[in-house]
């Protein structure tokens, strides 16, 4: 029975050894285990306790198993066909599969919140075969691969502390990433030519001074030799180290020089592929971690890239020095090696020992900066609420991970240089009593000990300084790999040969959409309506309807997952980014200004506007009475997000943008929620102009602002569940009538507590 298990697993898409017990009931059903196409565990017992139910999938049917006590039972047999849908739910504390059968809904097992990401892709799976079904095409749907995890690295499988890297640094391609690094570097080859030649010229003019002493003590000192020549070979070594500084300058500048303007590129090329990245990328990644890869990381990559070159030198160091020590005396470079195998294995050991340290502190150093970064966003908030010591407190916490990490590295650091340094000076020790009795047997002269002394203290400096290449390379490529990772992000799908198309009329249509931002959890579900050029269209529903995550789709921050979206009856996914964003324009609830002059930022959208062009489109938005009384009008500085304005000034602003921008759709999404009767009052009288010959999409929760559209789209769970104008929806007294009466109660409630 092993064997079977083993083939089953082998066969099934998970992620567990399917056991024995449920396999042989299995095969009581007349299923065998290669049958099985998909095979999940839940670590949740029917009753809800801590067990272990198992989920099978073969051909034609889906089986439910409890296993209980090294036995199991069958719960649930489903022909396949028979289910019309899946879906799963988030609850307290767990989560559950439900699946519709011949129109029933069917709860079929619970499991732990940690499992929610793969039973949803079971879901995905059934809901997939299931409308394909319907449609009438093949129920033949591919098998979704449950052991798709995020935070596992992608080649050995094993957890990633820091998510923002898809391969962990055990797994890290070291040549690929050398390769990629000399491609990216390809402008800058020359130099790094010229600074190879320079490193070698350094090593030949290192290697003379020791070979002059020799000369100096065995052929002037002790033979006594003319003064003139004691003077020419002091002058001589004077000169060496005067070449050598000369050497040392120019090795420095151009490492220097290439470097910074290597890293520079790179932050331009990262910052470059950041503006290609979609939305749900920075979704998913935290501003403070985008901001350590593209700022920090380089910053360091540039100081490792000068590291590097210092290594190479201390190679050829080692390697010419090391040459010439056993030209002079075989039988003492032996003894020079002496401590070398015991350097090297204690830094192979102890850099594997440190690696998982050196992580703890990259983690802990962007988890700061994410920290600091959230503060400063919503310190407004942090402010409203009183909570500067939580966050005070949450930031020593943080601060106090990376001094520990931080502390763990250099301590250990500390403790193990001395007994490297140590190493090499008994290694000298030895050098000294060997090449002494050499010296007192008449074997070598006083004056090549001295020079192979010399040699040796250029030998073991260089050596000593490679024991921490392991450390600077794996720390190299680490960066290395988490950039490269960042520049390998699919950009934004444009199509290949868009269909031009120079202008839009405004006619939309959605066509059974469906979308969600993770894919197993629709936001938008099987949403069909067509907005016809002109026409302006209040959408309402409560929140978590779906309301903005409609107007992101139209705009193509999102590609949906079903269905079509059209624009003048053409697939948005057929025309450029560029076309349909220049010819949309956004006014949203909480406007964004730029750190700049109010000008700038009116003119964002269309950066060759005049200056009377802004002027007139301020005064299109009721923005140019308060902007003139601003001690410098339109050259006022604002700051980052609009600090020093009022939130009806800036949203006046923002509408200001968007008529200078002149879109063929409007997007408003609740464009006056946010600011007082007056302010709103101006805002719409603004949006009054903004709107006339524009297809507009206008959602709001104050439905009162809605009652001159010409149509109201009405969502709820993604779903539209009416449209039609304003009045005959009222009349019909469906949704959108209770949602009014509603908000009416509400305000009548507001004016008596008022009074």
């Amino acid at each position: 029975m092993a064997t079977e298990s083993t083939e089953a697993a082998a066969l099934a898409k998970g992620v567990d050894m399917v056991p024995s017990a449920v396999l042989s009931q299995l095969a009581a059903h007349g299923r065998q285990p290669g049958d099985v196409r998909l095979a999940v565990r839940s670590d949740l017992a029917p009753d809800g306790t801590f067990g272990e139910q198992w989920l099978l999938i073969d051909s034609e049917t889906l089986w439910v198993f409890n296993r209980r006590n090294g036995s199991a039972e069958l719960r649930y047999q489903f022909p396949l066909d028979r289910i019309a849908d899946a879906r799963v739910e988030r609850c307290i504390g767990n989560g559950l599969l439900q699946i519709t059968v011949d129109e029933q809904p069917q709860v079929i097992l619970h499991y732990s919140n940690d499992l929610i990401d793969r039973f949803a892709r079971i879901a995905h799976f059934l809901h997939e075969r299931a409308e394909n079904a319907r449609a009438g095409g093949s129920t033949e749907v591919p098998v979704p691969d449950l052991e798709a995890d995020t935070r596992r690295c992608l080649v050995c499988k094993r957890q990633i502390f820091d998510p923002s890297m898809k391969v962990c640094p055990n797994c890290i391609q070291r040549g690929r990433i050398f390769r990629r690094l000399l491609e990216l570097a390809r402008p800058f080859w020359g130099k790094m030519v010229l600074i190879v030649g320079l490193m070698l010229a350094g090593v030949l003019v290192d290697l003379l001074p020791p070979y002059l002493t020799r000369i100096l003590i065995d052929d002037v000192l002790k033979a006594g030799a003319s003064q003139r020549l004691l003077l020419w070979l002091v002058l001589a070594l004077l000169g060496i180290h005067i070449v050598r500084v000369f050497i040392t300058i120019a090795n420095n500048w151009l490492t220097i020089n290439l470097s910074t303007r290597f890293t520079s590129e790179l932050r331009d090329t990262l910052f470059a592929h950041l503006n290609r990245l979609p939305v749900d990328y920075f979704d998913k990644n935290q501003i403070g971690r985008l901001m350590t890869r593209v700022n920090q990381d380089t910053a360091e990559l540039q100081g490792l890239v000068s590291q590097m070159t210092g290594f190479a030198l201390n190679i050829m160091l080692v390697l010419g020095i090391g040459a010439v020590l056993f030209t002079m005396s075989p039988s003492l470079g032996l003894y020079v090696l002496i401590p070398t195998p015991l350097v090297v294995t204690a830094a192979f050991f102890y850099y594997r020992y440190m690696r998982p340290h050196f992580e703890r502190f990259w983690i802990a150093r962007w988890r700061l900066n994410a920290t600091l970064n959230t503060f400063l966003s919503g310190v407004r908030v942090v402010k409203a609420f009183a909570q500067e010591d939580t966050e005070a407190a949450r930031y020593h916490d943080r601060n106090q991970k990376v001094l520990i990490s931080r502390l763990q590295v250099d301590l250990a650091w500390s403790k193990f240089y001395p007994l490297i340094s140590f190493a090499f000076s008994a290694g000298g020790l030895i050098i000294w009593y060997a090449g002494g009795r050499s010296v007192l047997a008449s074997r070598i002269t006083l004056g090549t000990l001295m020079a192979f002394l010399s040699y040796l203290g250029m030998f073991y400096g260089p050596l000593s300084n490679l024991t921490h290449v392991s450390q600077t390379l794996n720390q190299f490529l680490t960066i290395s790999q988490r950039l490269f990772e960042m520049l390998d992000e699919e950009p934004e799908k444009e199509v290949a040969n868009p269909i031009p198309k120079p202008a839009l009329g405004g006619k939309i249509e959605f066509d059974h959409v469906t979308f969600g931002y993770d894919p197993y959890f629709p936001v938008i579900r099987d949403l069909t309506f067509t907005i016809e050029p002109g026409e302006m269209i209040g959408v309402v529903g409560p929140s978590g309807a779906g309301k903005t995550t409609l107007v992101n789709l139209i705009g193509r921050f999102y590609d949906i997952t079903r269905g079509t979206i059209r624009i003048d009856g053409v697939d948005i996914r057929e025309l450029s980014m560029e076309q349909i964003r220049k010819q949309i324009g956004m006014v949203l609830q909480q406007p964004f200004l730029f750190q700049g002059t109010i000008a700038e930022n009116i003119a964002y959208g269309k950066p060759d506007a005049t200056l009377e062009d802004i002027i007139r489109a301020a005064k299109a938005a009721n923005a140019h009475d308060f902007i003139t009384r601003l001690p410098e009008g339109y050259d006022t500085i604002v700051g980052e997000g609009g600090a020093g304005l009022s939130g009806g000034e800036r949203q006046r602003i923002s509408i200001a943008r968007a008529i200078l921008h002149d879109p063929r759709i409007l997007i408003l999404d609740e464009a006056t929620s946010s600011v007082d009767t007056e302010a709103e009052r101006q805002i719409q009288e603004a949006l009054e102009t903004l709107v006339k010959g524009r297809t507009t999409i206008a959602i709001a929760h104050r439905l009162s602002t809605l009652y001159n559209a010409d149509r109201i789209l009405v969502l709820n769970h993604g779903r539209l569940e009416e449209q039609g104008p304003p009045q005959r929806l009222m009349e019909n007294k469906g949704t959108f009538y209770n949602l009014v009466q509603l908000q009416t109660q509400l305000a009548r409630l507001d004016g008596v507590a008022s009074v």
